[in-house]
Order: C-alpha cells, then structure tokens, then sequence
C-alpha cells in the first residue's frame, strides 16, 4: 500500500497547484524529453473496471505537466468526449499540443454499435504520428480496450482504484453507538510500463479474469485531487457532454422501434386475414385494432 499523501507539488504557470506521485512525474518527464524530439504517445487511465474512482482528476493533473513543461495551451478546449472532435482537434493543433479523451470507452470499444468510432479512431492512431501530439485517454476498463491501444500503441498505464478503509463511526446523530462501514478513499493508482501492461492484457485476456493483480505494476502512487483551472468550468463541460451522449441514446432507440414498426407494417401486409386474426389473438387485441394503429404508424412514419 502506499501513503495517501503525494511528495511532490508542483505550481503551473496558470498559478494553479497540482500534486502527484514523484516516480510518475519521472515517467512524465521522460515523456516530455522524447517528445520534443519528433515522438508522439498515447497513455492510458482506466478505473479498475469502475466509475467514479477519480481517473478523470489524474488525467487532469498529468496534462496539465506535460503541457506546462512543453509550453503548449492546455485548458478545456483540450478535453473531448468524442474521438471525431478530438481528431479534428489533432489536425488544427500545433504540434507537442496534449489531448484528453474524457470517458473513452465509446471510441475505444469494438463492440458492434462503435465499430465504426473505433475504426476511425484506430486508423487515426496508426496515421497520426508525424502530428506529434500527447493523448491522454480516459476509460473505465483497461481489458475492454482493443488490443492495439492496449498494447502496441501506448506508452504506459496508470490504473485509478479506489481503497477501502474499514472504520466505526456514528451515524444519523445517534450518539450512543458506533458502527462499523467502509469509507471509500481515492487518489490511489498503479503504473504499469508497456511490457507489463501488455503481459495484463494478453493474460487477462486468456484467463477471462480481467483482474488488474495478475501483473504486478511497476510501482503504486498517488496524486491530489486538484484541478488545473476551475473544478466548475470542467463539470459543466462534462455534464453537457453526459447530456448530449443521452440525447443520442435515445434518438437510436426512436430509430430501432421505427424499423420494427417499418417490418411489422411490412408483415401485416402480407399475411391473409386468418393469419391476422390468428396474430391479433394472440397479441390479446382484435384485427381491427391492429389496422387503427397500423394506420398511425404509416402516418408518423
């Protein structure tokens, strides 16, 4: 385990204060000398298979450092919640700039519903080098990633976990008893370097574990839970952002039920009446029912 307070602060240039892990600040500083000679890197921050660990604030903070020290912008015009923004932000940018994908399991997932965010974001990857950008992509699993991201293309790992302390305490005022809980601790992560979080992959991937303990990690840290600008600029971006993904969730559902709708109109049309009235008992409903509703639906459609 690992003490809670991070050794190292460091002020940007904005006045702002962050805290982190020193041997991660290492690993940044590494980063920073490579890229200032023609390199470009992708790193990972995942939330132990969880949301609300705090992987977001250490995306943050490790921004923020390695646009400090590499004089490049880094406000919230740096962060995207979708890959399509931050490849067209790739482009426009100069070169060294550091780029957030905030929750990027969407973009990242080969799952049947992304697959073409995905393709267009691993395209861009294997392309974008000569841009010689910084990523910095935030998702909530490490082993839901593909392979190539998971592996080939990045650089390092840093898995944010929560730590359980167990504790008794009053509650609801009552003072006569106290009870025993578990406060849940952030600020806790564990590095991997690329050999190691390719050995974490590939096992888990073989094992079906998806246990981030099957690889021990270079080095466990920690880091503050401060902000490189105003905690509410970034909350409000965050939060239009979680609305937008909403709004498009269910304009797909509207979609889906309209080619349901389109199919059983097509059905409906084909079958002779004894299959229709054999289809409207079953449903519990009359034929003439189903022609009235029939009727609306062409109608909306």
């Amino acid at each position: 385990m690992v003490d809670n307070k991070p050794n190292w602060e460091y002020v940007l240039k904005n006045g702002c204060s962050i805290k982190m892990d020193r041997w991660l600040v290492y690993q940044l500083d590494s980063i920073i000398h490579n890229a200032k000679n023609d390199w470009d890197f992708v790193i990972l921050i995942t939330g132990d298979g969880m949301v609300r660990t705090g992987k977001s604030v250490l995306g943050l903070n490790v921004c923020a450092y390695l646009a400090d020290k590499l004089d490049t912008p880094f406000d919230i015009n740096n962060i995207y919640y979708d890959s399509d923004t931050m490849i067209n932000g790739a482009y426009n940018n100069p070169p060294n700039s550091i780029m957030m994908l905030d929750e990027a399991s969407r973009s990242m997932s080969t799952s049947k519903r992304f697959k073409d965010t995905y393709m267009n974001l691993n395209d861009f990857f294997t392309e974008c080098g000569q841009l010689n950008h910084i990523f910095v992509l935030i998702s909530p699993d490490f082993f839901s990633l593909n392979w190539e991201l998971a592996t080939n293309r990045s650089e390092f790992l840093l898995n944010v976990y929560r730590k359980e302390v167990k504790k008794e305490k009053y509650l609801y005022g009552d003072k006569s008893i106290k009870k025993p809980i578990t406060d849940l601790k952030r600020g806790q992560f564990e590095f991997y370097n690329r050999a190691k979080k390719g050995d974490l992959y590939w096992k888990g991937k073989r094992t079906g574990a998806r246990r981030y303990n099957l690889v021990k990690p270079n080095f466990f840290g920690v880091y503050g839970n401060c902000y490189p600008f105003e905690e509410e600029i970034y909350r409000a971006k965050k939060l239009e952002a979680l609305m937008a993904f909403k709004r498009e969730k269910e304009t797909d559902k509207v979609k889906k039920l309209t080619v349901t709708e389109k199919e059983f109109i097509t059905y409906w049309q084909s079958v002779d009446p004894e299959e229709r009235k054999i289809y409207s008992k079953w449903v519990g409903t009359t034929t003439h029912g189903i022609d009235m509703r029939l009727k609306k639906m062409i109608q909306r459609l």
